[in-house]
């Protein structure tokens, strides 16, 4: 599912740990996809700046 995310031109955006509760009772991280019209209608992607000034990654 993920490399047909990006095969399309969608771009990770969300990484939620512990954000999807199973129902035997796990928890599993999740992801968010994302792509904005005008990438969608130019043909290009354009990546996340994840640099936010906060010292982090």
């Amino acid at each position: 599912m993920r490399r047909t995310f990006r095969r399309c031109g969608y771009v990770k955006e969300a990484h939620y740990r512990d954000g999807w509760p199973a129902a035997d009772g796990a928890v599993h991280d999740a992801v968010g996809y994302a792509i904005l019209r005008r990438d969608w209608l130019a043909g290009t992607t354009t990546a996340p700046d994840w640099n936010d000034g906060d010292g982090r990654a």
